[in-house]
This record gives C-alpha cells, structure tokens and sequence, in this order.
C-alpha cells in the first residue's frame, strides 16, 4: 500500500445531505434505528526502515472536519496495530478506528461507499475495511 495522492472531501459533497445524521430526538420505535458505521483508516505502514505515511495528519483534518459537518460528529479511537499478507509479503500497519453513527437511510450507503472508493484511490489500498451494524438506541 502506497500512498497516492491527499485526501478529496470534495468527491464527498455530492453524496452530503441533512438526512445522513440520526434524528436524536425520534420517539418511534424504527426511527431509534440506526446504523453505526466502523472505519479501519491505515495512518502508517511499517516497513524496515521505520513507516511510511499512508493517510497523513493533514488528510485525517479534513476527514474530521467532513464527519462533523455531514454527521454531525464521529468517535476516533486509539491506534491498532494490523498485521496481514498483502500478496506474497507480510505487512504491519497502524490504523486509526473511527466510529460514525448515522440514520437508516437509502444515501448513507452511497455516502461511505463512495467514502471507501477516495480512501483506496488516496491511499492506494485494496483493503480499506469500513464495517456497518444496526444498532437500536433506547
């Protein structure tokens, strides 16, 4: 995984609308749905002679600054170290875990895939891991 180019959060905007972030103050039982949304975002590679930056300080501002604005705000958790094969070689990265809680609706998937497509073009990975379950809030 080599780093390709900056971050875009322009290539977000047309995926942005008012109904990406949950209605804390819905009272149905369906409306308390909502979809929490776990991004595994690569920060540095670890190669032999120390890291090599993958997603720079600069692009996690304007990811930060993108989930607050279009969710209204994010979890950003502790670095995690990941070690897998990526083709024939063993690799070890440091990711960064950001937990987003979104609403149930049909332009949020197309948001965070469209999220995940200018992370694997910016990062020039295969493998950018953004999980997705239900959650129920009471």
């Amino acid at each position: 995984m080599t780093r390709v180019r900056d971050f875009k959060s322009s290539a977000l905007g047309v995926h942005a609308a008012p109904q990406l972030q949950v209605d804390w103050q819905a009272q149905s039982f369906f409306e308390n749905r909502v979809w929490q949304f776990l991004i595994f975002l690569p920060r540095w590679l670890r190669t032999e002679g120390g890291r090599e930056v993958i997603f720079s300080a600069r692009d996690v501002d304007l990811l930060q600054d993108l989930l607050e604005r279009d969710f209204g705000g994010y979890t950003w958790g502790p670095p995690l170290r990941g070690v897998g094969k990526r083709d024939a070689q063993v690799e070890t990265n440091i990711h960064r875990q950001v937990v987003v809680l979104a609403s149930r609706w049909r332009g949020t998937m197309r948001y965070f895939r469209a999220l995940r497509r200018e992370l694997e073009e910016g990062t020039g990975g295969k493998q950018i891991l953004i999980l997705r379950e239900e959650l129920v809030i009471v």
